[in-house]
């Protein structure tokens, strides 16, 4: 018969024991940083769109303010009919075909505000000369599961972030919507910005879609 130091044992089980203890910590703390991940990425981005939300874009702010982009704040005007009368299913649906659309429009940062507000902030000059097209394709028909087809329009405002203050910015956009419309009820009323130095063309009345533009300071 064989038999085994007690000592020996002992080792043994307590070097099992440590591998298993080290193995659930590091199975513990892959799990606690991918749930750490999961945790900011819904902190800062729309969980129905993938857009960043405001937070998000706070947070990303910075890195852009030098540049000195230009702010757009962007609304649904018949949203709010489609999510009353047919329901938030196919609300959602509507919220989530804009953001696919934004996101192919505009090159650089998209953003859910909230509801049916969205932001872009237009670094480029070819972003900046994209608003008007972004509200035509805003305009463009939307299939819903249910067989039927709706479609909403947009009205943007636009102002400069010069100031480097994204909320003075985001208000000054947003109060362009808000405030006087524009004599022309088909073209909208134009800005001249100092970065292109000559003015936006007035948007076409395809599909209904409009933009009003808060003065480039």
């Amino acid at each position: 018969m064989t038999f085994f130091d007690p000592a020996i044992v002992a080792g043994l089980v307590a070097g099992l024991s440590g591998l298993a203890t080290a193995g659930w910590l590091t199975r513990s703390a892959s799990l606690l940083r991918r749930q750490l991940a999961v945790a900011r990425h819904d902190a800062t981005h729309d969980r129905l769109t993938g857009l960043l939300n405001r937070a998000g874009l706070a947070e990303v702010w910075p890195r852009l303010a030098p540049a000195r982009p230009f702010v757009a704040v962007l609304d649904l005007d018949d949203f709010k009919p489609i999510n009353d009368l047919r329901g938030h299913a196919p609300g959602d649906v509507v919220l989530s075909v804009i953001a696919d659309r934004l996101r192919t429009q505009v090159t650089s940062i998209v953003a859910r505000l909230g509801g049916d507000e969205f932001a872009l902030i237009l670094a480029s000059s070819s972003d900046l000369h994209a608003v008007r097209e972004v509200a035509a394709a805003v305009a463009d028909p939307i299939g819903l599961p249910s067989g039927e087809v709706v479609s909403v329009t947009a009205s943007i405002g636009l102002a400069s972030a010069d100031s480097g203050d994204l909320a003075e910015a985001l208000a000054r956009a947003d109060a362009a919507i808000t405030g006087p419309k524009p004599p022309d009820p088909v073209s909208a009323s134009t800005t001249r910005a100092p970065t292109t130095g000559r003015a936006l063309a007035p948007t076409p009345a395809r599909s209904c879609a409009r933009a009003t533009f808060a003065p480039a300071l």
